[in-house]
């Protein structure tokens, strides 16, 4: 279809801006990965109602359409050549805002919400290290978690209920839970016209559910493929919002989400902890996972050393890139601060002899500077591109079980060794989450075999581990094609089926989970 026709039936369809112009198109063309789509156009679209008009001229005219947040993801995930959905400029607010729950629109920005929420002493525990920026749009569609998951969870553990628009321009509403099969039935004929609902549901046996919680990744942190794992509670209640987290946009478009909230602790401690090397400090993550840390992070001198150490206050511990000094950040919270400061002290005197002690705060401005330092890693990363010679992303998110973190970053050294590849290491110790990249020259004659050979011995690893090779940055362009391996055919075969049932024509962001 012509550009001048597309744009001309948008813009007396859509209540919000459509842009077309070529500077638009190439603002929205790139994200904070290594791709770049020219989209159709761009709508900043204003309301539920305008989205399933646009869904439904999409759904018409088989136009693909993708939604999108800050645009702060890492690997594609919101680049489209068809239509994109910018949420930023206008669905942006809080909508309703109680003791224990906040729904939002999905193009609030997350640090925004925190500020609101801290105002009534509460807090939305997950935090990526991008929050100043990212929405909550975008957190629910990567599963974002960041550094206090370890202590609370996940973006998937928070959402309590979910507005979407389907491809097909139809509207459901998902904010109660479903307490069985029949109440799936009963409910779905009346409630939920779509029937979606019931054909997602429909799709697990016992014999599948089974086979769900013996194959899925034993880890605290997964955006990998669809959450499956996760629409079914503990107690048999039926959860269909929880599908949409991770999902990438690729399944609906969130218009509304409810969160449950939490009152923020009344005591932090952080710690920091010197090691010789990345291998003692992961050495060191089981024990300190014996005190439950609500946080549990690492820095390697790979990141420390392009920061200029990051640290005014080193004292005797000397960080420098030939001794490949490594730090831990330990935080510990709570209401009680006699159980608070008895955890810290007991993990200092526990780790006396594994590594040096350099700093203990509690106070506002001490913390903060802290955790700056550790959430300025990426920034510092992105700052190693010299030429054709960068940090590569494809194998930065893996995840596997913390007592195998050792082991793991052993195989992960010798790796790099064996490719003579220099590398960076920081992340979430503490839910075995290690972001590391290889430093690669892209220009090279060897780079894509190189970059396929070492993905292979890298996620083969992982999968032997019962981890996952997505933690928290979405699947994207990048790790899509390695879903299949990641699960293995029978459940990569419910996944297409989960995506058929939601987006039968493939227009929602097609490329992302599911290649067709």
């Amino acid at each position: 279809m012509p550009q001048l026709k597309i744009d001309a039936d948008l813009r007396s369809i859509a209540k919000g801006n459509v842009l077309s112009d070529d500077w638009s198109k190439k603002i929205y063309s790139v994200d904070a990965s290594e791709y770049c789509f020219f989209p159709t156009c761009i709508i900043q679209v204003k309301d539920k109602e305008d989205i399933s008009n646009i869904c439904k001229y999409a759904y018409s005219n088989n136009i693909s359409i993708t939604g999108r947040g800050a645009g702060t993801g890492l690997l594609g995930q919101s680049l489209t050549s068809g239509i994109c959905l910018d949420f930023t400029k206008y669905m942006n607010k809080i909508i309703e805002f109680e003791n224990d729950y906040v729904i939002v629109e999905p193009g609030i920005v997350k640090a925004i919400l925190d500020k609101e929420l801290k105002k009534q002493g509460k807090f939305l525990p997950p935090d990526p290290s991008s929050s100043n920026f990212c929405t909550i749009g975008g957190m629910i569609a990567n599963n974002s978690s960041g550094i206090h998951a370890l202590g609370y969870g996940n973006t998937i553990d928070f959402l309590d209920g979910i507005e979407i628009v389907y491809s097909n321009g139809s509207i459901e509403s998902l904010f109660e839970p479903y307490n069985n099969t029949n109440d799936v039935k009963v409910r779905n004929s009346y409630v939920h016209p779509t029937n979606k609902i019931k054909k997602l549901f429909g799709l697990f046996s016992k014999d599948i559910l089974q086979y769900i919680s013996l194959k899925f990744p034993k880890v605290t942190k997964n955006s990998c493929g669809y959450r499956i794992d996760a629409i079914i509670d503990n107690i048999g209640r039926y959860l269909p919002h929880k599908i949409f987290t991770s999902s990438e946009c690729t399944l609906g478009i969130t218009t509304l989400a409810k969160f449950k909230i939490l009152d923020l602790p009344l005591y932090k401690f952080i710690m920091v902890i010197g090691f010789e090397n990345i291998l003692k400090a992961v050495k060191a993550v089981p024990i300190i996972l014996t005190f439950f840390p609500s946080a549990l992070e690492l820095l390697d001198s790979s990141v420390l050393y392009y920061g200029n150490m990051l640290y005014d206050n080193k004292v005797s511990y000397k960080f420098d890139y030939n001794k490949k000094g490594t730090l831990l950040f330990v935080e510990f919270d709570g209401n009680n601060l006699v159980n608070v400061e008895m955890r810290l002290r007991l993990c200092r005197e526990k780790l006396a002899t594994y590594g040096e002690i350099i700093e203990v705060a509690s106070d506002k401005v001490s913390s903060e500077k802290i955790w700056a330092a550790r959430k300025g890693a990426l920034n510092n990363v992105m700052k190693l591109t010299v030429g054709s010679r960068k940090p590569i992303s494809l194998i930065e998110d893996t995840v596997v079980n913390p007592e195998y973190l050792y082991e793991y970053t052993l195989f992960l050294l010798d790796t790099y060794e064996k490719y003579k590849l220099d590398y960076v290491f920081y992340g979430h110790a503490g839910n075995g989450n290690l972001h590391t990249r290889p430093i690669i020259d892209t220009a090279s004659n060897f780079y894509k075999d190189l970059v396929e050979s070492l993905t292979a011995d890298v996620f083969s690893k992982v999968y032997e581990f019962s981890g996952s090779i997505t933690a928290e940055h979405g699947d994207g362009i990048s790790r899509t094609k390695y879903i299949s391996q990641m699960y293995g055919s029978i459940l990569f075969d419910i996944f297409k089926k989960i995506k058929f049932i939601f987006d039968p024509t493939n227009i929602m962001n097609p490329g992302k989970k599911i290649i067709q």
